[in-house]
């Protein structure tokens, strides 16, 4: 990215592409471990922190800009492609739980246990306060995910928090 010479809608294009690419690989990951729910939310998290790792560039672009894309014109693709995403990860946790893999646990509450630590942890990283590379801190966030998981309520059949 060449910074300020990008154009609005070149930074927007940019944004929406890396989030559809994120979403696709973390699919990949539990459509991998489709029998073992431990290794998938795990693997988010090891995901979400060598990708941020990784492409640190362009994971500053979406911190910064993906509010202002949600509400800009390509924010309907941008709905699009998160509700295909929210969708795919429902179905996981519908398919754990109809095989007794994993207790029926709201979408919502599951998204935070799982990435909201994550995501601090690679902001913090990002604004180079962290010593050592993301990836580093996988297992212990990984860990900390699954356990938040499994002290997670059961879901109560609240079509709004699905």
């Amino acid at each position: 990215m060449s910074g300020s010479a990008e154009t609005t809608d070149e930074i927007a294009e940019s944004v929406v592409t890396a989030l559809e690419d994120y979403q696709q690989l973390s699919v990949e990951v539990i459509t991998a471990n489709a029998d073992d729910p431990e290794a998938a939310v795990k693997g988010l998290v090891a995901l979400h922190l060598s990708w941020a790792e990784e492409n640190r560039e362009t994971a500053t672009l979406i911190a910064r800009h993906r509010n202002a894309v949600a509400a800009g014109p390509l924010g309907e693709r941008l709905m699009a492609s998160n509700r295909e995403f929210f969708a795919s990860m429902k179905t996981w946790i519908d398919r754990q739980s109809e095989t007794g893999r994993m207790r029926p646990v709201s979408f919502n509450l599951m998204h935070a246990v799982i990435f909201a630590p994550t995501q601090e942890i690679a902001k913090l990283a990002l604004a180079g306060r962290l010593k050592k590379p993301l990836p580093q801190y996988a297992e212990a966030l990984g860990d900390a995910a699954w356990a938040g998981l499994l002290a997670l309520p059961e879901r109560q059949r609240d079509p709004v928090d699905q």
